[in-house]
């Protein structure tokens, strides 16, 4: 089933959404944390790599290059932060994520900008200008790993709970 959000919230990516409001940062957290570890971090990011070839190539008509790499390294960054929500489940825990996530992706894909785009100086102040100019995307995607990342993970747990409980559970839920 994680398999299957991973690759439905990719593909949300073909659907017109505003700029890095996706349901990918949420999927990437959840496939962190349920997905089979030795496939969490491949899977989405050849999945999230395939969708970006052709997103580049098909819809914007552009040409590929080092800067994906770059991107799926700060894709890498929230599963890695997914781990940490595998078996020791709390709510603080769960916010830390859904805040890390994000924030690790806009340093580093603003990293790569200020350092292989030419669009700011190679200057602390360049990287600093890169960072400032990129905030009004950072806060669609926390916002949006926000909301889906609840909605995923929360979504998962209900069902979980409702078909997957125990005898003296599901006693429990049905009263």
């Amino acid at each position: 089933m994680a398999y299957i959000i991973v690759v439905l919230a990719v593909l949300a990516r073909f659907i017109p959404h505003l700029d890095n409001f996706s349901p990918v940062y949420g999927a990437l957290l959840f496939g962190g944390a349920y997905i089979a570890k030795r496939h969490s971090l491949w899977f989405p990011l050849a999945v999230l790599a395939v969708s970006d070839w052709v997103l580049t190539r098909f819809v914007y008509h552009m040409h590929t290059g080092w800067g994906e790499l770059v991107e799926l390294a700060a894709f890498a960054s929230i599963v890695l932060i997914g781990w940490s929500l595998r078996g020791r489940w709390s709510t603080a825990r769960f916010a830390a994520a859904v805040v890390a996530g994000p924030t690790a992706f806009y340093l580093i894909s603003n990293f790569g900008v200020w350092l292989g785009f030419q669009m700011y100086p190679a200057t602390w102040q360049g990287l600093i200008a890169c960072y400032v100019a990129g905030l009004p995307f950072y806060g669609s995607t926390l916002l949006s790993a926000v909301i889906f990342s609840v909605a995923l993970f929360g979504a998962y747990e209900l069902y979980q709970r409702r078909f997957h409980a125990g005898p003296e559970y599901a006693a429990d839920v049905n009263r």
